[in-house]
């Protein structure tokens, strides 16, 4: 039987969820503030508060989705861009929006999520490390989907190996400049022989999560973790995913400020991780 895309699935679940949890209203959208030098860092997010306190990240560094966010919602200080907005309807944009859209799309979608966690009294698992809960051995074969430099140095302490794949051949250039003894491709045939392998949750922005669950047969663990993996789990356990690590705000003061100024914002948000065997479920969590 044909499983319809993941964007549909989650929105679906966010549906059936919504009737019995009525979503809050946008508070605003934080968009990162170092605009001056877009693309100079590894890593860049912007986040969705709703009225409730609720909080919900996406990555924005695909293609120039900064850019376009940076241009269309980076506003004034003082501004609260999209206050007011339906949650549900910025998320209905993950399947078929433009790269700004999903990104946004993505943020409600983990806002939502983080929303009715709170409400139900739900605290996901501590991750055991920062890269959930990865653990590697000398005879593990881990093909990385986007790029994890702590990992390069945790497969090389284990005495394994790496194989990397990433979907842009301009980063492709630029991580093998930076560590020219790792091997770095486009191909994601390259995943084939790995037993474990950890993507990015940018493959739930671009599409690609189920064309990289079948491009890594033998992998007996697959994990997607990033601050973008802040939604309920279940859509993607259902596909083979065994392990979704995330990131949630628990200070939100300091989150605001951090944003605002353009800084770390980790000392604000709390790494979590859940484990396909031990995840209860959306429907028992919630009574439905």
């Amino acid at each position: 039987m044909q499983t319809a895309p993941i964007a549909r699935a989650l929105l679906a679940q966010l549906a059936q969820i919504g009737r019995r949890f009525p979503p809050a209203f946008v508070a605003r959208l934080h968009v990162p503030r170092r605009a001056e030098n877009p693309g100079a860092h590894d890593a860049e997010f912007c986040a969705i508060e709703l009225e409730d306190g609720a909080f919900g990240l996406s990555y924005v560094l695909l293609g120039d989705t900064l850019d376009v966010l940076l241009k269309s919602h980076g506003g004034a200080r003082g501004m609260a861009p999209l206050a007011g907005a339906d949650p549900m309807a910025l998320a209905s944009r993950l399947e078929n929006g433009s790269p700004v859209e999903r990104a946004i799309a993505l943020a409600a979608i983990n806002a939502l999520t983080d929303s009715v966690w709170r409400q139900i009294g739900y605290e996901p698992p501590p991750a055991g490390n920062s890269l959930g809960e990865v653990t590697l051995t000398a005879q593990d074969h881990l093909g990385m989907i986007g790029f994890f430099p702590p990992l390069v140095r945790r497969v090389a302490e284990a005495g394994g190996r790496l194989s990397v794949v990433e979907m842009d051949a301009a980063m492709v250039a630029r991580q093998r400049e930076r560590f020219p003894n790792v091997h770095i491709t486009l191909n994601r045939a390259d995943l084939g022989p790995c037993n474990v392998v950890v993507g990015t949750s940018t493959m739930l922005l671009n599409h690609t999560l189920d064309d990289m669950l079948a491009a890594a047969p033998n992998a007996t663990r697959f994990a997607v973790i990033g601050p973008s993996a802040g939604l309920w789990p279940d859509a993607l356990f259902e596909r083979g995913v065994t392990l979704l690590g995330g990131t949630r705000v628990v200070d939100a003061r300091r989150f605001r400020e951090a944003m605002a100024g353009g800084e770390s914002w980790s000392e604000a948000t709390r790494k979590f991780a859940m484990a396909r065997e031990t995840w209860p479920g959306w429907r028992r969590l919630t009574g439905l």
